[in-house]
């Protein structure tokens, strides 16, 4: 089992491949599958392998497969060889625990176990900001089942190795992409009077949208916004005429999403009429929070161990895995402690040193055994 761990994630973490473009990585995947004569469908990139029960009555599991454009920093036999490529956020690690899961499953199978319900491991494209569950989630495939629960495991640097942390109810945040453009006038630098700075319209539009949450927001509703690009002209004595702003908004209450829009386009309306600037404003909520099912939690909670559960664990990152839950599917998420002082584990996800020890996947695909077992998926 250590063996397969080991070298199938270093082979999948030496060929990253950004969202929707995992061309390398879902042919290591469907060929994976046909080795192993099991059945399967692609939908876009994602991949989605298929053992059919006596019942038509689903269990799903999901892997996410893109990678980040990121430098790799550091040195190791598996490091990344594509230049600026990088499996920063453990999705190596999940397609590898599903794919043992799936060899686990056929094997289970040929050794004459039978299925009562039908299982679904999804190899889902896309994650990372290009919400690729939705390809899969609005298929006529997945749309035609009924499932009693799908579930994903997440790798996370601010666990211990080993440990087990989900919740009942919402574990991640909505987010909210936001594009903005700031239209001034450009001019000479030495005749400021003779433009309208965007620049200096920007960072009152950021210093603004920084206030909404400490100024206008119940203190004990947990929300984030973050300006993440701010560009603007190529020379130090030319003021631009254009700025372009990116940024996110996350929380874990949705009716907070018309606060948000409402008090944005009010600053902006602000801004247009104390400066003479247009703004131009793209406010898309994009992946919902995912919503972990009671029940399912309670199965969670049943089968890992005590010392090793966390039962009140969320994180504010947002996880397209909750698109495949909009429909009235139940599904849950957990999160896989990877943190491991000894061997330097300790570096957090999109971070270019971010690395974990293969071996803590074993933890992962007995979680995934035990749900389906729980699930009462065998005859």
């Amino acid at each position: 089992m250590e063996d397969f761990f080991y070298k199938t994630r270093c082979t999948l973490h030496q060929m990253p491949e950004i969202g929707l473009e995992e061309y390398k990585t879902s042919k290591f995947i469907r060929e994976f599958l046909k080795n192993l004569e099991i059945e399967y469908l692609e939908i876009e990139m994602s991949t989605v392998a298929i053992f059919k029960g006596e019942e038509d009555r689903w269990i799903g599991f999901r892997a996410d497969i893109d990678a980040l454009p990121l430098q790799e920093d550091g040195e190791k036999e598996y490091k990344s060889k594509i230049d600026g490529m990088m499996h920063a956020c453990g999705h190596d690690g999940h397609t590898t625990n599903l794919l043992y899961f799936a060899k686990w499953l056929k094997e289970q199978i040929e050794s004459g176990k039978k299925l009562k319900k039908s299982v679904m491991l999804i190899f889902q494209s896309g994650e990372e900001g290009k919400g690729g569950a939705r390809f899969v989630a609005n298929s006529d495939f997945f749309k035609s089942k009924i499932f009693d629960g799908i579930f994903a495991l997440h790798l996370n640097p601010g666990l211990e190795e080993g440990k087990i942390g989900t919740r009942a109810g919402a574990i991640s945040f909505q987010n909210i992409n936001l594009d903005i453009e700031i239209i001034g006038k450009g001019s000479h630098g030495a005749e400021p009077h003779k433009g309208i700075d965007s620049i200096l319209i920007g960072a009152k539009l950021v210093e603004a949208y920084q206030s909404i949450i400490s100024r206008n927001l119940n203190p004990l509703e947990p929300a984030i916004l973050t300006i993440g690009s701010f560009k603007a002209g190529e020379v130090r004595n030319i003021i631009p005429e254009k700025v372009n702003i990116l940024g996110t908004i996350r929380f874990s209450n949705r009716d907070l999403i018309e606060f948000f829009r409402e008090r944005i386009t009010n600053i902006n309306k602000g801004l247009e009429l104390a400066f003479g600037v247009k703004i131009n404003m793209e406010f898309n909520p994009f992946y919902p929070p995912v919503v972990n099912d009671v029940e399912l939690f309670k199965k969670i909670e049943k089968i890992v161990p005590k010392e090793d559960f966390i039962g009140d664990m969320r994180f504010t990152a947002s996880e397209d895995f909750s698109f495949y839950l909009q429909s009235g599917n139940k599904g849950l998420m957990f999160l896989l402690g990877t943190r491991n002082e000894e061997k330097n584990f300790i570096y957090p996800l999109h971070n270019p040193k971010f690395d974990f020890n293969p071996e803590v996947l074993k933890k992962g695909f007995t979680v995934f055994k035990d749900l389906l077992i729980e699930m009462d998926a065998f005859k």
